[in-house]
């Protein structure tokens, strides 16, 4: 069952009430919950953000249960009934609870963010890869990490919590980027900037004609999520220049390594 309030978007409001037959409502561009009293016990599952901060006791008395929740907004100063209402809801896998009368702007996946795309005295919830460049102080900007943060010295944040790692990068660094695989060879080095930052969500490829003066000419700095595949002899100089990095190996070691996952996985021989 899908309700609307008069005082919320269409996109903002999902209700899942549950009684004898349980309905499940999705919604995809829905990354906020707010919800109204109704008769049947509720519950909240898999969602970026939950918006608690309007509810009554007496509304949040109709809430079973959360699961699998990124982020619960609390009143500021919550009163006593509402805290007890709140701490009798059953809470599995809810990964950060913030007392905030700010507003909240979540990003996922693969994010680069600057004064530019995020709003003033807001609360940032950042999924996945997350980069935070140009931030001035003024913008009175929290943030809530849940990955990986690449943060340069001109953004001013407060960081409320981590749920993953946080590193630097220049703010001079120009940002290749790709949410998928990356292959890099001579004529992709030749025309990058001085003081490259790599950043790939996938696999790095990189040929074997690259040498490590390349690398260092370029000023290299590597952030990927996966795996870096290259020859031995730049292995040194990438695990010194990169960052969150899950394995450096040459093709020949990826390719066994592959070869045997797929042995376990079929039970070959």
């Amino acid at each position: 069952m899908l309700l609307k309030d008069n005082s919320m978007s269409f996109e903002e409001v999902l209700l899942c009430y549950y009684s004898e037959n349980p309905l499940s409502v999705l919604s995809n561009s829905l990354n906020t919950i707010k919800m109204k009293e109704g008769k049947n016990m509720a519950r909240i599952i898999n969602q970026a953000l939950v918006d608690l901060r309007n509810f009554s006791p007496a509304a949040l008395k109709k809430i079973k249960s959360m699961i699998n929740v990124t982020l619960v907004m609390l009143p500021e100063n919550p009163g006593p009934d509402f805290s007890e209402a709140y701490s009798s809801i059953k809470k599995t896998n809810v990964i950060s609870e913030i007392n905030v009368s700010s507003k909240a702007c979540i990003f996922n996946g693969m994010s680069i963010l600057s004064k530019e795309n995020i709003a003033d005295n807001c609360v940032v919830v950042c999924n996945g890869l997350t980069v935070i460049r140009d931030i001035p102080k003024e913008k009175n900007i929290k943030v809530i990490v849940n990955g990986t943060l690449i943060k340069s010295p001109s953004a001013f944040f407060e960081i409320i919590k981590i749920n993953g790692t946080s590193h630097n990068i220049d703010d001079e660094a120009k940002l290749i980027k790709s949410i998928s695989e990356m292959v890099i060879d001579k004529n992709f080095i030749n025309n990058l900037s001085e003081k490259t930052a790599i950043i790939v969500c996938g696999k790095i490829h990189i040929d074997d004609e690259v040498t490590e003066e390349m690398l260092q000419s370029k000023g290299i700095v590597f952030y990927v999520i996966e795996q870096i595949i290259a020859k031995k002899e730049l292995h040194g100089y990438i695990r010194v220049n990169s960052y969150n990095v899950s394995k450096v190996c040459t093709k020949e070691e990826c390719e066994r390594n592959e070869k045997k996952g797929l042995k376990r996985l079929f039970g070959w021989k």
